[in-house]
């Protein structure tokens, strides 16, 4: 027994060596994935510890210009002591026209390596395309700031490149960096980028460039033809000279590197195939905050049945009680995408999606989990090919195949969450087809019944 006992400790030490030394591994490979080796043995680095522990106490805004001062020349892997020349004929400048990647393995800058190892869990050659990282940079200094933990900059990150995948959705970076529309001034020129939506939804609209209150640190969007037809360069505001109307801003892929540029606002640029004038090429502003996590709720989908036809010249819209500014689509468990990457839009509770996303969806039922920061809920969406639905008769809310006082009185009951009618029976009561059930569909069984003037629909 004596033995055994001492056996016991010997093992049990020996496990929690393995612990330690996995938990020690582990978290060495947590590291590698946030920074790279290359950029860990850089200058660059120590400066991004040395500024982020000046500013602990600062806001997120003041500590998101600090990671982004600490880049100041950085290019392309270029390390202590290798010049830009130097960095060019090892291949690691970004010229423009070449693949960003190096023997190595390790992508063009530490800025896109971060973006798709650490945040996209990607890995290999071929994934190291030549993308512009201007928003890639921006997240990165976010991330550096606190603005984002691991989650949440994974659900809202922008991933790739600087050219929105969603070109008519003024918010496709807006929405991916998680800012308040409270705190987002447009110019007159963003016209072309919100047109398509509900324009008495924005907050500060058509706002002159000059008088935008500029802090150091918010987000400053640029158009450089002036059109505002494309947010194409977004960068980090360090100050602003209201007198003379200079600006200051921090930007990633200007020239393939970090660096920090004045912008006279009355004078002229080239940008585009164009000389503008500098105040025009502003398209958009925006202050931010940590992310304020939402008290999770009960969401509730107007219309949790949707009836959509493969023949329609549109997608479908569903409208819920979230507050949230983001959100995510599965097909079941599946994932199926979100307004960052794919044909939808998303405001104020209003989930639109694409024809393109549902076309190639299969005929008959398909479950949709909408999943928000504040909750998520489930919603039916029922494809035909050239009519409606077989489910029954419209005005059959207990499927027995009939058309009785039953049904209304089933419809009121569950209006004051006496009963549970599942998705398909609700669509079956909605006899007026607005696509909510209300007492006004009770009502017009019951006049049905009684052979008053009501709705056409029920009954087929």
């Amino acid at each position: 027994m004596k033995y055994q006992k001492q056996l016991y400790r010997i093992v049990s030490a020996l496990l929690a060596i393995v612990v330690m030394l996995s938990m020690a591994v582990t978290a060495a490979a947590e590291e590698y994935e946030v920074f790279s080796a290359e950029y860990m043995g850089s200058p660059y680095y120590a400066k991004l510890q040395e500024a982020l522990e000046a500013s602990k106490d600062l806001t997120v805004m003041e500590r998101t210009l600090a990671a982004a001062v600490s880049q100041e020349g950085y290019c392309n892997y270029s390390l202590d002591g290798v010049d830009v020349e130097q960095a060019r004929e090892q291949g690691k400048l970004w010229t423009g026209a070449e693949l960003r990647m190096n023997d190595d393995n390790t992508g063009n800058t530490e800025y896109t390596r971060w973006a798709q190892r650490y945040v996209l869990h990607l890995d290999g050659k071929d994934l190291y395309e030549d993308y512009d990282w201007c928003a890639i940079f921006v997240s990165w200094c976010l991330y550096m700031a606190g603005y984002y933990s691991e989650e949440e900059l994974r659900q809202y990150y922008y991933s790739y490149c600087a050219d929105p995948r969603i070109f008519y959705d003024a918010d496709s970076w807006l929405g991916s960096f998680n800012f308040d529309q409270h705190d987002v001034y447009y110019v007159p020129k963003a016209h072309h980028k919100l047109d398509a939506m509900d324009w008495n939804t924005y907050y500060h609209v058509d706002v002159d460039p000059y008088d935008i209150p500029y802090r150091p640190g918010g987000i400053i969007f640029f158009s450089w033809d002036a059109s505002g037809a494309y947010f194409d360069h977004v960068a980090i505001v360090a100050g602003y000279d209201a007198e003379n109307h200079v600006l200051t801003y921090v930007n990633g892929n200007s020239n393939g590197r970090v660096i920090t540029r004045e912008m006279d606002f009355d004078d002229e640029g080239y940008r585009g195939g164009n000389y503008v004038k500098n105040a025009e090429c502003i398209m958009a502003y925006a202050d931010y905050d940590e992310i304020r996590l939402l008290e999770q709720k009960e969401i509730i989908a107007e219309n949790p049945f949707i009836v959509w036809d493969k023949n329609a010249s549109s997608g479908i819209k569903i409208k819920t009680n979230t507050s949230s500014v983001t959100a995510r689509v599965y097909l079941g468990e599946e994932y199926f995408g979100s307004i960052i990457e794919s044909n939808m839009v998303f405001h104020e509770g209003l989930l639109s999606i694409g024809k393109s996303e549902i076309k190639n969806l299969p005929l008959g039922e398909n479950k949709l989990r909408l999943v928000f920061d504040d909750g998520e809920v489930e919603v039916t969406l029922y494809i035909t090919e050239g009519g409606e639905p077989s489910l029954g008769l419209i005005g059959d809310t207990d499927l027995d195949g009939m058309v009785t006082i039953i049904d209304a009185t089933a419809i009121q009951r569950w209006l004051v969450g006496m009963n549970e009618l599942t998705s398909a029976q609700q669509y079956l009561a909605d006899t007026d087809g607005d696509g909510k059930t209300t007492i006004v569909d009770a009502t017009a069984i019951q006049r049905w019944l009684a052979g008053l003037p009501t709705s056409d629909r029920i009954g087929k």
